[in-house]
């Protein structure tokens, strides 16, 4: 165990402030380690997130710190995690503390499955607009959008209910306090980042180059891997300002639809003019193509119309049918046998006598056949037939 790592697992048991129990490592990072804790008084589960010690020193990496602590407890949304506190370890690291988050971070969901199908990365991307939308409606821009700071939490009737995490790198659009970025320093996740940010432009960097990320999320989640790649971090940045997005042929296009593909490409516009003027028209044009495209898409059997539901109770009364049918058809068959055997004198009963003279037949009517002949027994047959329903046995 390294020496970091022992410091790490010496806070697990500790009582910070009297207020909140450590009980486990979550993760840890560059930047730090999470633990689970309880809050005491409430015995509610939160997290804390402690700044490692070899960044405690750093003025820039503490003033960050203390800027995710700022920026997020400023912002009151259900798609962000909430901030509660702040305070310091026996040590002297900082920590601040945040809800806690059961669930997955969207780049965990994606190494799984690789990708989602567009109604539910619609769902996804539609309480990211939402938060970002009043992330830049307070002058904040996140600058590190990326699958792994997109949490997706469990909650009764939603598995994928978002929250936006690390707000550690965001800039204060005209702040007054010192700046924390270098004119010329590349801050951020370079397979995400906009090419001004890719550049090191940080006075240019605004809620336009959060939409270019928010972007490039969209376009993994569809299509299972980032619009711009390479071999290294400078090959990657070399395709986010000069590059463009492959091309995707008519053998993924039932990955990315060619409206929604449009969409995409121009909030990956390389110039910020020329992607969407903010993050909500962007979200708003991009539901529309997945609307039209999920309209044609249903399924066939969605337009059919459905069986018929029988119950058991329904179908029994049609079997019943149906063995009576066969019986009345059995007892005129055995009822027609007999005539016929009587009329070719087999009968085993005695003949009664046949009158003297038998009356002679008009002219003009046609010639009945006698009750009990074949041809009469056929009729009543096809009558039944006629009369009686179908059966589905």
């Amino acid at each position: 165990m390294s020496e970091a790592e022992q410091r790490s697992a010496t806070l697990v048991g500790s009582l910070l402030q009297g207020a909140y129990q450590v009980t486990r490592i979550i993760g840890e990072g560059a930047m730090g380690t999470v633990y689970e804790a309880v809050q005491t008084r409430l015995d509610k589960r939160v997290a804390v997130k402690v700044l490692a010690r070899d960044l405690a020193d750093n003025p820039e990496a503490l003033a960050r710190f203390q800027r995710e602590i700022q920026v997020t407890a400023k912002l009151a949304h259900p798609n962000i995690v909430q901030v509660s506190d702040f305070g310091k370890v026996p040590t002297g690291e900082p920590y601040l503390v945040m809800e806690f988050l059961e669930g997955e971070d969207l780049e965990q969901r994606l190494a799984r499955v690789t990708r989602l199908p567009l109604d539910r990365a619609l769902h996804i991307t539609r309480q990211m607009a939402s938060a970002l939308a009043v992330t830049h409606a307070a002058g904040i821009v996140h600058r590190d959008l990326k699958p792994a700071n997109v949490f997706l939490v469990r909650v009764p009737g939603d598995p994928e209910f978002v929250k936006l995490v690390d707000f550690g790198v965001s800039k204060v659009l005209k702040a007054s306090t010192t700046k924390l970025t270098r004119a010329q320093m590349v801050v951020g996740t370079p397979e995400y980042m906009a090419p001004e940010q890719a550049a090191g432009k940080v006075d240019e960097i605004d809620h336009r180059s959060d939409q270019w990320s928010f972007a490039c999320i969209v376009w993994r989640i569809l299509v299972g891997q980032q619009p711009f790649v390479g071999a290294d971090v400078n090959a990657v940045l070399h395709q986010v300002m000069n590059g463009e997005p492959p091309a995707l042929g008519a053998g993924a296009a039932h990955l990315l639809p060619r409206d929604i593909e449009l969409v995409l490409r121009r909030a990956l516009s390389k110039r910020q003019q020329d992607r969407f003027p903010t993050i909500t028209a962007f979200a708003r044009t991009l539901e529309g193509a997945a609307a039209a495209h999920l309209a044609s898409a249903r399924p066939l059997e969605a337009a059919l119309p459905p069986p018929p539901r029988e119950t058991r109770a329904a179908r029994a009364p049609r079997r019943t049918g149906a063995w009576m049918v066969l019986a009345l058809l059995g007892a005129a068959v055995i009822a027609g046998a007999a005539l016929l055997i009587r009329d070719d004198g087999l009968s085993l009963l005695p003949r009664t006598a046949a009158p003297a003279a038998a009356a002679p037949a008009a002219k003009d009517k046609p010639t009945v056949a006698p009750p009990g002949t074949g041809a009469a027994l056929k009729g009543r047959e096809r009558h039944h037939r006629r009369a009686t329903p179908e059966s589905d046995e």
